[in-house]
């Protein structure tokens, strides 16, 4: 059994509580066999525990559904969501968000509101992706909050993604922590 697939046999996967429109992660944990519970995060959508080590204060997952949710994080809920990112960049060692339906940086940074959209909800900025991006860039400065931003072209592939920043941590985690040898 690889380091991975022992991994995955013993994480659980911590799923904010106030976290709605997440069926299509639990249902790829659920198909994969891999544990995961509801409990009130302090801060981010998504954590892990393995064994009995609880890592919700070190490595922390907050998904985005898609760029508009992100525009109105970014524009409507500036100070709610900058504090959020704010408390994750200090506390934990680890503040990662997740763009579902954004297929990468440059995908981001040329999206553009279409036109009907535009009029039928009365916005008044079309090239939300330019803000964004340069928001986003700001916000993974090593000497501003050092975010990691990660891209998904749908929403298929979240659950594996996370799970990956989690090995990756746990990994990386283990690798301090194992005795030095003589």
């Amino acid at each position: 059994m690889t380091d991975k697939e022992k991994f995955c046999k013993e994480v659980t996967i911590i799923c904010d509580t106030r976290e709605k429109e997440n069926k299509h992660i639990l249902n790829s944990l659920d198909a994969h066999g891999i544990k995961h519970e509801s409990k009130k995060l302090d801060f981010g959508d998504y954590s892990f525990k393995i064994s009995d080590r609880d890592f919700s204060m070190q490595c922390v997952v907050e998904l985005k559904a898609n760029i508009d949710e992100l525009w109105t994080n970014i524009s409507r809920e500036r100070e709610r969501f900058e504090k959020e990112i704010n408390a994750m960049s200090c506390i934990t060692h680890s503040p990662n968000l997740i763009i579902e339906c954004c297929l990468d940086r440059d995908f981001l940074m040329n999206f553009k509101v279409d036109p009907y959209i535009m009029q039928v909800q009365n916005r008044g900025v079309e090239d939300v992706g330019k803000y964004i991006y340069s928001t986003l860039e700001s916000w993974s400065s090593s000497n501003r909050y050092s975010l990691n931003v990660h891209y998904m072209k749908g929403n298929d592939g979240t659950a594996n993604l996370m799970l990956n920043i989690f090995y990756y941590y746990w990994h990386n985690y283990r690798e301090l922590v194992k005795p030095l040898r003589n």
